[in-house]
Parts: C-alpha cells; structure tokens; sequence
C-alpha cells in the first residue's frame, strides 16, 4: 500500500465551492461540515431528557451525534425502548437539520452484540498456545495439541527440530525441548465487558453479529435506515493480539505474548492460499529457526489472518451498509505504529478499503502520531473518499481547555480530518458513568455554551481546506509487510525453557 496519491473510484468529492457559495457555506458552515461527537447513553434514558441534550448540541454548534451505549447503561440495549427512544432522538435531529448515527456495540469492541453473539461458543475467538518443556515431561495427553516438536532451543532460537506424533517415544528425545502448540477458546474477560469476543474470522460470528444488532436497527428503525440514520460507526474490532498480552494472559481467557490467534480452520485456509501445513510451520511463526529474524511463515500467516480478517468481518458489514445507503465508519484498534499494527490487526491501510468514511482514534493531548492521519488521508485520496474521520480529545481530563481543543484539532485537520467526533459526551454523571473517560464535552463542562465558537472555527477550517486539489510529489511505500516477515516472540518476554537441569530463559 501507498502513503501517496490522488486517484479516485468515484465516490463523491467535497464540493468546490463558487466564490459567493463558499463566502456563504464559510460564514455559517452546514451540519455536515460540524462535529459529531460520541453521544454517551449511559444511565437510565428519558425521552425528554435526550432532546433536551440534542439541543445542548445544536447550541454547541455541534451537527449531530454517534448514538453510544456506554458504561453505566440502565436501559435494556437493543430492547424495546432502546429502539423507541432511538427513534424519537433521529426524529428530532432531522427536525433540527442535525446528522444521526448509530453505535454498532454495547461499549467495545464491535463485534459481540454486548455479549450475545459469544453466548455460542462455537463463535468465539480462538487461538494457539505455545508452551515449552523437557521432553520428559511431556504428553499428548488431549485433542486440543495442534502440532509439537521436540528441538534445541536456545531463547527464542531453535535447532535440529523434529515433529512428534502421539505415538513417539519420548525417551528417545532426552535432553531437549518439547514446543508444544495447543488450541484454546475464550472464555471472558473484563477486557471484554465481562464476555467474550467473536472469531473475526469465522463468517457466520459476523452474519450473528449483523443478525442481532444491524439487522434489529433496520426492523425497528425502518425507513430511517439510510436517510436520517447516516451511517453506523463500529469501534476497534481486531483479529486478536498477535504474541502481546493485551487483554490478559495465558490463563485460557484471553491472548498472551505466546498466543496467536486462530481459527478451527485455519490449518485448511492456509493450504488452500499457500500450499503449505500450518501446523508444521508454527515453530516459523513464534520462533526463529537457527537465528534467522526472516522468514516467509511469518509474512504468510500475516496474510493469511488479515485476508480472514477483512473478508470474513470486514467486508460483510460494508456490503451491508452499502446495501441500506449507509456509511460504515469508525477504525479499528492500535493505529499508532506498524508494531501495534500488526500485532493486533495486520494492515490498517486495508482495512480502510472497507469503509464508506475511514477514521482513526487519536486521544489524550500528547498523542502526536502525525503519520497515523497521514495515512488515512492517502488512502482517501487513492479511494476517492469524501471524509476522514478522527474520535479525538479522549483521556484529556477536565483540566483540558479551548487552546488545546484547537492545538489538537489543528494538526488534525492540516492532515485532512473533516469530520470530527468528539470523546465523550455523557448522558449523565451519575454512578459509575462519572468514570468513564472524563472530562464530559457537554453541558457538565462550565464552557460548554462557549464551545460554538470552536466548532464554528473548525468547520470553517474544513470547507476551506477542502477547496483544490492536492499536490503529492512524494512516495513513499509503507514497510509494514516486512514488519509481517519478523513477527515472533519477543525475547525474555516468555520462559523459553529447557536443557536438562538448565533453568528457564526470562
């Protein structure tokens, strides 16, 4: 993928304005030019009480919202009157010539439905466990070891490795290590809600996800879908943590830095793309084989997984909202290098592909991760994409005053971010919602009466630097797939274990 260039497939462009339209549109800049900050439902919600809050945002200048369940939720999510209340707020903001737009998740990651689509655990994600040991020790003792292999290992680099069977004898390996590759499920974590995330690369955890959440807005909602519903934001989904302990451990509930993630038939996919046995080949991806740092297991299990990724979660979502005229935005998690990148979801750059309105997430004041909306931006233009998305100003505290607002703001939009959306806007303060990523951009904040003014700034900054085209006179290919071909272990990360009475390398 390409960090430059100005192709286009068609899509619509921002408009370039006449001189006396663009004086006009400049003056008093339309809703669709405004933020659309992350609406925070998060205690138990009045009708009353949420027009009121969509008229907060109108005075803040605000034109429209992302509809967000959140932390601290009393009202059933996706039942009855979640849907009822839904409506009555879409109605209102087209009544106020405001944008609406839903949230695909109960808090985050999108994907599980708030739970529902892992109460089957056949939907679930899954991933492979290496564990180390002297060969004395081990057993084929479950159907859950994928492959094993008896070898010399030193750190995160092996020698003479032999494949095991259930039936070899283990007297014959005396002396070396056993890597034992083992299949495990989620179980749940805190990480996740208290559930579980779905395996993004079984189509059918999509189809339940689309089934229970998508396809409930299009029943309830109805004509609203795709006229005065825009477009529906979905919030960090992933693959699963690629050798990291995000999320946890090794403790059979989530990732660890000696997991990668799979799927039940992954072995297959693997075969059908590259030929090859992935069970044999995993000691290529967690290890280094006689020192090498390179090899091509890494870069095509990197392939393979986000291909998965992307046919199987990505693009049955945007074919949906593209089927029902609706936008299908948002980003997904840990942009903000190529190391986080691959580690928990491959390639951002093609992910946008998938994307009416690609996005990114920028929070806190001091994350200056310039090159993050660069690529965003580039990938636009090479899309022909209209709007770039940015969720900012998260994790800023209340301490966080207007001179920050534009700080933050201004390098955003020099990059191309028009369409600004705004963490977090809360419902209420009451309970546990308090905690939940202060400080509020809403009516709580002293200034929010006053924050006019920063909207009007930013949105006119918008119309203009929407004007012309751009001039790209440098290329620059981005490395990320020879980032692929290195994936392992990190060395000393995890007990690499055993030679005899030798102690485990940490």
């Amino acid at each position: 993928m390409l960090l430059a260039g100005c192709g286009s497939n068609g899509s619509e462009q921002p408009p370039t304005l006449s001189d006396d339209s663009l004086y006009a549109t400049f003056r008093d800049p339309g809703n669709e030019w405004r933020g659309k900050p992350f609406w925070s439902w998060n205690g138990r919600l009045e009708k009353d009480e949420l027009i009121r809050q969509l008229h907060v945002f109108k005075e803040m200048g605000m034109g429209g919202a992302f509809l967000h369940s959140r932390v601290g939720l009393k009202t059933e999510y996706l039942g009855p009157e979640w849907f009822d209340l839904t409506n009555a707020v879409v109605d209102e903001a087209a009544r106020l010539g405001m944008e609406a737009y839903l949230y695909d998740e109960d808090r985050w990651p999108s994907g599980s439905a708030g739970g529902m689509v892992t109460e089957d655990p056949a939907l679930r994600m899954n991933f492979v466990e290496l564990q180390t040991m002297p060969a004395e020790q081990f057993r084929w003792d479950n159907d859950s070891i994928v492959s094993a292999f008896a070898c010399d290992l030193d750190g995160i680099d092996y020698s003479n490795l032999q494949r095991l069977t259930p039936e070899s004898n283990m007297a014959d390996y005396a002396g070396k290590t056993v890597l034992k590759f083992q299949h495990k499920t989620f179980r749940g974590s805190d990480g996740y809600n208290g559930n579980t995330y779905i395996d993004v690369f079984n189509p059918k955890a999509t189809e339940r996800f689309i089934e229970l959440t998508h396809e409930q807005y299009l029943k309830h909602c109805g004509e609203r879908i795709g006229t005065t519903i825009e477009g529906i934001f979905t919030d960090e989904p992933h693959r699963g943590g690629l050798f990291t302990s995000f999320g946890g451990g090794s403790d059979g509930n989530s990732s660890g830095p000696n997991t990668c993630p799979w799927t039940p038939n992954m072995p297959q996919e693997y075969e059908k793309m590259f030929g090859g046995d992935l069970a044999a080949d995993l000691p290529k991806l967690f290890l280094r084989e006689n020192g090498e740092r390179v090899n091509d297991v890494k870069w095509k299990y990197c392939e393979l997984t986000q291909s998965l990724f992307l046919k199987n979660f990505a693009k049955p979502q945007y074919d949906w909202c593209t089927k029902h005229d609706m936008i299908y935005t948002g980003h997904v998690l840990h942009e903000n290098n190529f190391t986080s990148q691959v580690t928990m979801q491959g390639s951002l750059m093609r992910y946008y592909e998938y994307m009416h309105t690609p996005g990114i997430d920028l929070l806190t004041e001091n994350d200056n991760a310039y090159w993050v909306p660069k690529q965003l931006s580039s990938v636009a233009r090479q899309l022909g994409q209209k709007w770039l998305l940015s969720e900012m100003y998260g994790c800023t505290g209340w301490q966080f005053d207007f001179e920050s607002h534009k700080a933050v703001g201004d390098w955003q939009a020099l990059f191309g971010i028009n369409l600004r959306c705004q963490h977090l806007s809360w419902y209420t303060m009451e309970g546990e919602a308090k905690r939940d990523y202060p400080a509020s951009i809403f009516y709580q904040s002293p200034w929010w009466k006053q924050y006019k003014y920063v909207e009007d700034y930013f949105s006119r900054l918008g119309v203009m630097l929407n004007q012309g085209e751009p001039v790209c006179d440098v290329l620059i290919v981005s490395p990320i797939e020879s980032v692929w071909s290195q994936v392992c272990i990190q060395p000393g990360v995890y007990p690499q274990a055993h030679r005899g009475d030798r102690k485990p390398d940490r």
